[in-house]
């Protein structure tokens, strides 16, 4: 793909643009690039911090179950302000610039209501404005529907509206400035020996986004893979290198385990007996996708009833985001049968390793496993890929197991 080196997509979050001094900092660094590099910056914003959850919080209270067009409606309004300040933060400086929402830019989306996905954008506008020295500000985080419906990409979807955008912009690069300098080995909060990543592949990165890592969305570094787009993910608050994440050809070594990742937010439900074979899974995981609720580790087993071995019945235990607990509970609710025991396992977490190199190492499973055994940790769920091993175990033993395991694969500063 030819790439449009001068384009460069930039994209703040939430807490980068939280105040307004932190705002008018953003506005001096864009300018600075754009003067010094030579730079024609796209930018994209996401919601000042603590908006979007300010949002959720107002919607739940009203219904915790609706995810309809109002919903996104008014979430996407955050993005709106940030958006609007920022361009106010850049004239003031002396540099043309033009807000933009989802709807001007031309960034259409299928219709699924705060999980939606991009399918096209229109980059006719922006070019326009770059070509005349005008600096395009995005709204991240939202887009359209066919039939003008305003949609959402769900958290941190700001990350896929701008590497979508580089994408599209045949740009060389997307960086993405965050409140932390770099990808860590595992997030410092929880391992105070986690280090900084220089480089990462695209397939751990996803890896990393889709087992509880918020540093990247998902669906920002699976497009970044598509297109190959390399993504610079960095500090607002630091001018220095962070972390590339590019295709796995380009680096320069794979270590086993490049991290140690986790999730906090973790449900596992566990039902005990239903109706085995694949219509009664059919029925529940299809309503379940319906609601947009993320069903992560799925395990089954045959089931005892009377003490005896029940033909036709078996033990079904998923795990789902604590966010999506309301929603799965109504459906379960709706269609299990009252000799079904439901058991919710609250308070849960996921830990996870990744690596490219496990595709070639053996043993990785078994140096896994001995740290829950060494530990006394009881596992709940497991799954597994040929870069990542999860297992759901009690929130209160995530620190020690998260610190163990980083140890045992070399990854301590």
């Amino acid at each position: 793909m030819q790439t449009n080196k001068n384009i460069v997509v930039k994209k703040f979050g939430g807490t980068s643009v939280g105040t307004l001094e932190r705002i008018e900092n953003v506005a001096t660094r864009v300018l600075r690039d754009h003067t010094e590099k030579g730079e024609s910056p796209v930018i994209v914003v996401s919601a000042m911090s603590g908006e979007t959850n300010r949002l959720v919080r107002l919607a739940n209270d009203l219904n915790p179950y609706y995810r309809g067009p109002a919903y996104d409606m008014l979430l996407a309004s955050g993005e709106q302000v940030a958006v609007a300040l920022l361009t106010i933060a850049l004239e003031k400086k002396g540099a043309k610039a033009a807000p933009l929402l989802a709807h001007q830019v031309g960034i259409q989306t299928d219709a699924i209501f705060s999980k939606a996905r991009i399918r096209s954008i229109d980059t006719t506008k922006i070019q326009a404005l770059v070509e005349r020295g005008v600096i395009p500000v995005v709204a991240g985080f939202q887009g359209v529907t066919e039939d003008d419906q305003i949609t959402t990409l769900g958290r941190g979807g700001s990350d896929t509206t701008a590497v979508a955008l580089a994408a599209a912009l045949k740009g060389s690069a997307c960086e993405i400035y965050t409140d932390v300098p770099a990808v860590y080995s595992a997030d410092p909060r929880l391992v105070a020996k986690a280090r900084e990543l220089k480089t990462i592949a695209f397939e751990e990165m996803m890896e990393m986004a889709s087992v509880g890592s918020k540093v990247l969305h998902f669906r920002a570094v699976e497009i970044a893979a598509k297109y190959n787009i390399k993504i610079h993910s960095r500090s607002s608050f630091e001018d220095r290198e962070g972390t590339w994440v590019m295709a796995e050809g380009n680096m320069l070594e794979n270590p086993v385990v490049s991290s140690v990742t986790h999730d906090p937010a973790t449900v596992v439900i566990k039902l005990n007996p239903v109706p085995a074979g694949a219509g009664f899974l059919a029925d529940l995981f299809g309503r379940l996708a319906e609601k947009n609720v993320v069903v992560d580790i799925i395990t089954q087993s045959a089931s005892e009833k009377s003490g005896k071995s029940a033909e036709g019945w078996q033990r079904l235990h998923f795990s789902i985001p604590e966010e999506d607990l309301a929603q799965t509970e109504k459906i379960l609710h709706e269609i299990l049968k009252a000799e079904t025991e439901v058991t919710i396992l609250r308070e849960m977490a996921k830990i996870s390793v990744i690596g490219v190199g496990m595709k070639n190492h053996p043993g990785v499973a078994a140096r896994f496993f001995k740290i829950f055994k060494d530990h006394k940790v009881d596992v709940h769920l497991v799954t597994t890929s040929d870069i990542k091993i999860s297992a759901v175990i009690d929130k209160s033993q995530l620190k020690e197991v998260a610190e163990a395991l980083h140890t045992e694969f070399d990854l301590d500063a």
